[in-house]
């Protein structure tokens, strides 16, 4: 789950905390790049077992450091050559001019808006596994109703002063759901026709294993929060230290919950995978805390995208725009807000109801947003703005560039198909999905 800065300057700029070591910021990172996609990772196993499974959590871990250390070369050659380098947005605006950074930013804030949609299909998951024993026939989208009614009045919120308060919560809710979901399926045992290999050599399932990198992919995405931690370090260059010591302490993380649920579940494994734990307290406590952990970040990215919003607006309308400081004009900019935010809360209740399929939404949003903010922007301004790099690194980086760009739009028409093929065989868009349903129909092998 990722954390932006202001963005552009709208009413009700966030804090800037002061960081004043390298620890403090890698604690920092690992609350806002840790999130509710660790919970996809015993799927992902499943799809290619044991060893490419293990082996890409490892590869992506130090491709995701590697990605850290670039950014912060640039965001230190831009300080050198005294170019203002706050946000991610910014580092395009110095290695491409004025459509380098709008590029960047579209792509950012594009990226941020499926999250979003992520965020309201998990957070109305775990409600409805919340109340799996009252309510098991109630539909997934009536719980998504109810989501709505409980973001739009958090969503007013314009001033978050305290971001890194909420992303430290944020980190501790989706650490205690991990935590409860090892253990409870540790207690459990491997369930009955719970198979695992080595190797998945099927060749009847394709697609699921070309959106297993790119899940891996997002589990490591926030690099577009970088460049705002490095400016608020007393010592920015001491910034890998922090990248190398959240990415590692997450690829430990990571290599448990998959290693652990892969083991219990083996070929039964669903995402997120506290749908699969047995119907016991110990599962409502674990979903009430993934319901916590994904709210918090919710009201983040709604923050960032509504600001975003209100810029437009002034860019768009200049002249519409409420300025002063009236009674009026204050009421006006909470207007234009609240018609914002609940844009935004409508968009995601549709568009997830929509695809309710969580792995797919997961792929989506890695697709088209996280492989270009952790591997794509970075190479691209290095190559820009380094003259010092070597060949050989710049051949590196070229050939990440158009690695990645290929595999970013295979995986984004595979995942298409997947959700296509997923309408067909699950059901489609608005369907009921209620506990009871999944149950009755082999979609999940524990509480919902």
């Amino acid at each position: 789950d990722k954390l932006l800065g202001n963005g552009h300057g709208g009413e009700g700029g966030h804090h800037k905390s002061k960081i004043s070591s390298w620890t403090n910021t890698g604690v920092i990172m690992c609350a806002n790049l840790m999130g509710a996609g660790v919970l996809a990772l015993p799927a992902v196993m499943k799809d290619v077992g044991w060893i490419p499974g293990l082996g890409l959590i490892v590869l992506l871990a130090f491709g995701a450091i590697y990605s850290g250390s670039l950014i912060t070369r640039i965001w230190v050659l831009a300080e050198h050559r005294k170019h203002r380098a706050d946000k991610y947005g910014d580092l395009g605006h110095f290695a491409y001019g004025e459509k380098g950074q709008k590029v960047v930013n579209s792509v950012t804030y594009f990226y941020i808006s499926v999250v979003t949609v992520v965020f309201h299909l998990a957070a109305a998951e775990s409600l409805q596994t919340v109340f799996y024993d009252v309510a098991g026939n109630l539909c997934l989208w009536q719980y998504s109703l109810v989501t709505v009614f409980l973001v739009l009045p958090l969503a007013q919120i314009r001033s978050l002063q305290n971001v890194s308060f909420l992303a430290i919560l944020g980190s501790v809710t989706i650490l205690g759901t991990v935590l409860i979901a090892v253990c409870r399926m540790l207690e459990q045992g491997p369930l009955e026709g719970a198979h695992t290999e080595l190797i998945n050599t099927s060749r009847k399932d394709i697609r699921p294993k070309v959106d297993t990198l790119v899940l891996i992919v997002f589990s490591y995405c926030g690099q577009a929060i970088f460049t705002e931690l490095i400016s608020s370090m007393d010592k920015p260059a001491d910034f890998p230290k922090a990248v190398w010591s959240s990415t590692l302490t997450m690829m430990g993380s990571y290599i448990l919950i998959a290693s652990v649920g892969y083991a219990c579940l083996g070929g039964l494994a669903i995402a997120p995978v506290t749908d699969a734990l047995p119907e016991d307290f110990w599962a409502q406590i674990a979903n009430i805390l993934l319901f916590g952990h994904v709210l918090v970040a919710y009201i983040i990215e709604l923050n960032i995208l509504t600001k975003g919003m209100c810029y437009m607006w002034q860019v768009l309308r200049p002249g519409s725009w409420p300025t002063g400081k009236s009674k009026e004009s204050r009421v006006q900019r909470k207007v234009i807000w609240g018609v914002s935010s609940t844009f935004l809360v409508i968009m995601s209740f549709l568009l997830s109801n929509t695809v309710s399929f969580f792995s797919e939404l997961l792929a989506f949003a890695g697709a088209t947003g996280g492989i270009a903010t952790t591997y794509i922007f970075p190479c691209l301004f290095i190559v820009k703005v380094d003259q010092a790099i070597s060949k050989t690194e710049k051949f590196v980086c070229k050939t990440i560039i158009v690695t990645a760009c290929i595999f970013a739009v295979v995986c984004l028409c595979n995942t298409v198909l997947d959700i296509i093929q997923k309408w067909q065989d699950v059901g489609p868009p608005f369907m009921c999905m209620s506990c009871n349903y999944k149950k009755e129909n082999n979609l999940t092998p524990g509480v919902c």
